[in-house]
């Protein structure tokens, strides 16, 4: 098998569980916090700036704290966000050519496109499910109100980091293979409809 799956996700929807889920079923690596690590070794910038900056553009003055943390001058800040990007986009291309994998994220979708045989796939959830999941799942999210707000803000900068590197719209359908509400079909069955899926085309 040499398709890779590349995972998508609105915040809370799941979709990082389906993926490790999905990687383990088919027995095939699984990248996501992997990426990080990998690019802070290309780049020679720390894994803890990358976690926290990767995927979140923005203006500086918005969350001025964290990068100042790493020392990042405000005028620099747009250099380094393109310098993560580079790095995890070299990651991914080089994770795709080990053969199947599971990516999650970062523009990998993209990334790969005309450069390895790709299933990529979106997971989405009504509102509902994902603030209870984000309540359940994130400490820093206790109640309903911060957890809307976590959800709005991640995919808001999702969306705004996708856009700016790929020139489309993060979570439209056409972009996409396959698109899963995790809410109405369940974690389990996403991962098994999705290996279905996955077998069937990778053996054309």
């Amino acid at each position: 098998m040499n398709t890779v799956i590349t995972i998508s996700r609105q915040f809370g929807s799941g979709g990082r569980l389906i993926g490790k889920l999905l990687a383990q079923k088919l027995s095939i690596p699984y990248y996501d916090k992997e990426i990080i690590f990998k690019a802070a070794e290309k780049s020679g910038l720390a894994s803890g700036f990358i976690e926290e900056n990767e995927q979140k553009r923005k203006s500086f003055y918005t969350y001025p704290v964290p990068n100042a943390r790493w020392g990042i001058a405000p005028n620099n800040f747009d250099s380094f966000e393109a310098k993560i990007y580079a790095a995890e986009a070299e990651v991914i291309e080089n994770c795709a050519k080990g053969g199947a994998c599971v990516i999650v994220g970062r523009c990998a979708d993209y990334v790969l496109r005309g450069k390895a045989k790709c299933l990529n796939v979106f997971v989405y959830a009504d509102d509902s499910a994902r603030i209870k999941r984000v309540m359940e799942v994130y400490g820093d999210a206790p109640n309903e109100k911060k957890a809307q707000k976590l959800i709005r803000d991640t995919d808001r900068l999702r969306s705004r980091h996708y856009r700016y590197y790929t020139d489309n719209e993060w979570g439209k359908s056409s972009e996409y293979d396959i698109c899963v509400n995790s809410a109405t079909i369940g974690i389990e069955k996403c991962v098994d409809m999705l290996a279905n899926v996955y077998v069937a085309i990778d053996a054309e």
